[in-house]
């Protein structure tokens, strides 16, 4: 669809490539007459779930009857009332205060206790006791129907309130209330009825209450709200699965509207309300904290985006002075004249970012990720920091003074080069090696940025890597050394290499300024060795089978069994998460079987390193390890698994490894 009113784009669902993607100040959404309609079928549907709540009443009613016949034990009705209606209002006020999930909790509770209690006080003992758990299995009945009544309220409440608004909810709600009073209606008043009416107007008071909490985001019924914004954008208006790259959105009201996996790289919403109403599940918007920033990006001094996905988002000219972006994935994201200046961007992701015209002053970059994309044109920076302290930011850059015009730019060029080498028989113990190798040549000669590893694989069990070096490092040198000491650490392992260079035989070296390297870990400006730990990153490596999975999987098994077995430091956590990366690699239907062989062996360095004590470990094999699975799921959706599984748990394995 390419023509439309961009100023109204409410119900219109667009499909395929839109030509014009100028919507700012468009409303979008419901029209008036489909608004009347929900807030008609609010009040039908709210007139017949009042029958859920009767019905409950009436098992309650049967139980006060059945109670009251027991002449022996002088039962009055005030007192079956009581005895029935306590756990009957505890279970409800239960679930208002827990949540659904822990209902079974409640249910426990009528089941042992209340009978148990009843039993201690009674004179009668026994037998009171016995004619009290012949009831419970109808009081039950009537509970679990009391809990039908307010989630389906709950959910109607929340559906016609998102859709219609506060005065759709209230005329819903009061269809409901009215309807429970006709249908109870009767000449003849009795306690018993005052008492089964008072229970039902609770049912729909709870309901309503629980409706509201899930409109205001209470974490406990945000199923809720996930099913009611389902049904009050259906019929909205869809961009599903449409590209909207680069559309303005500004200053647009844009409620039920259906964004899910639509391409919103640098799209604009500056000023743009109703978004919590709608659809955002596949993109960036879903998550609160992002979606208000991109929408208020002048309101972004000193937040908290640690881990956040902006991979793509539009924050030209945000303000993020000050703000905390440990880890979080900016990848294609623009933020042209953004100021940054005292931001964390330690371990953030910035590949293909437009930094042009940004104040990066005081930011600290410690194991960023950049790429020869990442632009930095006329930056404003006069010092940057490349270590992150406990109390503060270290190592700044220059090491005096500040840097001039121009220098940040060319200070970053640097961090560019790299010596390339192709190493094989990868498979056979080469991240340990490689890592070995890297130290020694560390060691001998100068220039090398041991924190800044580019792995690809190019054949099978043959990988080229790339090592960052400054301008003024011997490359030649550089890449003789790394080789040799490479294939001498395989032989020690016990793995005898099929290629073994001559220590004096002159080897191509494959120089490369151009090809994407990724930045990470301790920057340095190219005249002396950094001692900061090794990284990996960007790893693909082939598949050399499936069988090769199957044997993977059974090492990770026994060094899993092993550090439960030996009951180290943190051990059950450790366990818990290597299992559940483990499952979600084997689980992950994106993933390729040469990605997997790699995740897991990654996996598998973690966990033989996590089996020893925190003094003999080997930090830099498990920050290789790490920056491998990072690496791998960098470019990855929510719809990865191990994408899924590895932002939950990065920060916490971080912390256990001791890294």
């Amino acid at each position: 669809m390419n023509k439309f009113d961009s100023r109204n784009i409410r119900n219109i669902t667009f499909k395929g490539s839109i030509q014009n993607k100028e919507f700012s100040n468009a409303s979008a959404g419901h029209k008036n007459i489909h608004k009347l309609l929900i807030t008609l079928w609010g009040i039908l549907v709210g007139i017949l779930s009042s029958l859920i709540p009767l019905i409950s009443g009436f098992v309650v009613s049967q139980i006060l009857r059945e109670l009251q016949k027991i002449g022996n034990f002088n039962i009055n009705t005030k007192e079956a009332i009581l005895m029935t209606s306590i756990p009957y209002l505890f279970s409800l006020y239960y679930i208002v205060i827990n949540g659904f999930k822990k209902v079974g909790i409640s249910i426990i509770f009528i089941l042992t206790v209340v009978p148990n209690i009843f039993g201690f006080v009674s004179e009668k003992g026994t037998n009171i006791t016995n004619i009290i758990i012949q009831s419970l299995p109808f009081l039950g009945f009537s509970i679990t129907l009391a809990y039908l009544g307010t989630t389906i309220i709950a959910l109607l409440i929340t559906t016609v309130y998102t859709t219609s608004g506060t005065l759709s909810q209230f005329l819903t709600l009061a269809s409901v209330i009215f309807a429970a009073i006709f249908l109870t209606k009767d000449e003849k008043v009795s306690l018993e009825k005052v008492a089964i009416s008072i229970l039902i107007i609770t049912i729909i008071l709870t309901g309503y209450i629980i409706g509201r909490k899930a409109i205001r985001g209470s974490p406990q019924f945000a199923w809720i709200k996930k099913i009611a914004i389902f049904l009050s954008a259906t019929g909205g208006t869809s961009f599903y699965g449409v590209d909207l790259t680069d559309a303005c959105f500004d200053n647009s009201h844009l409620p039920h509207t259906d964004f899910r996996k639509a391409i919103l790289t640098g799209a604009s919403f500056k000023n743009v309300t109703g978004l919590e109403l709608s659809r955002l599940q596949d993109t960036i918007l879903e998550d609160p904290h992002v979606r208000k920033l991109l929408t208020n990006p002048e309101d972004g001094t000193g937040k908290d985006y640690t881990g956040a996905n902006l991979s793509g988002a539009n924050l030209k000219g945000a303000n993020l002075a000050e703000a905390i972006l440990i880890g979080a994935n900016l990848n294609g994201a623009d933020l042209t004249d953004a100021n940054l200046e005292g931001a964390n961007l330690s371990k953030a992701q910035v590949l293909d970012v437009n930094f042009s015209g940004a104040s990066l002053t005081e930011t600290c970059i410690e194991d960023w990720s950049i790429n020869s994309r990442t632009c930095f044109d006329k930056v404003d920076c006069k010092r940057i920091y490349i270590k992150q302290g406990k109390h503060g930011f270290l190592e700044p850059k220059p090491d005096s003074g500040e840097f001039k015009d121009g220098e940040f730019e060319k200070w970053i060029d640097e961090l560019q080069e790299t010596v390339d080498v192709l190493l094989h028989d990868f498979d056979f113990g080469g991240w340990q090696a490689l890592g070995t190798a890297l130290d020694k040549t560390a060691n001998k000669y100068q220039g090398i940025n041991k924190s800044r590893w580019k792995i690809e694989q190019k054949d099978e069990n043959v990988v080229l890597a790339q090592i960052g070096v400054s301008p003024t490092a011997d490359k030649p040198a550089i890449h003789q050394s790394i080789t040799n000491n490479y294939y001498h650490e395989l032989l020690i392992q016990g793995h005898k290499p099929n290629i073994l260079l001559n220590p004096s035989e002159k080897v191509e070296i494959m120089e490369n300024k151009n090809e994407n390297p990724t930045v990470s870990g301790d920057l340095i400006s190219g005249d002396k060795t950094t001692s900061g730990d090794v990284h990996l990153s960007d790893v693909t490596l082939t598949n050399s089978g499936s069988m090769a999975l199957v044997n993977l999987n059974g090492q990770i098994n026994n060094t899993i069994q092993q550090l439960q077995d030996i009951k180290t430091e943190k051990g059950e956590d450790l366990v818990t998460i290597l299992t559940a990366l483990q499952e979600s690699i084997n689980d992950d239907s994106i993933l390729s079987e040469a990605q997997k062989k790699q995740a897991l062996e990654a996996v598998e360095t973690i966990a033989e390193e996590a089996k020893k004590t925190p003094g003999e470990r080997i930090l830099k094999l498990c920050s290789m390890a790490l920056n491998a699975l990072k690496g791998l799921t960098a470019a990855m959706t929510d719809a990865s698994k191990l994408a899924t599984t590895l932002k939950n748990y990065l920060p916490t394995l971080t912390t256990l490894l001791g890294l």
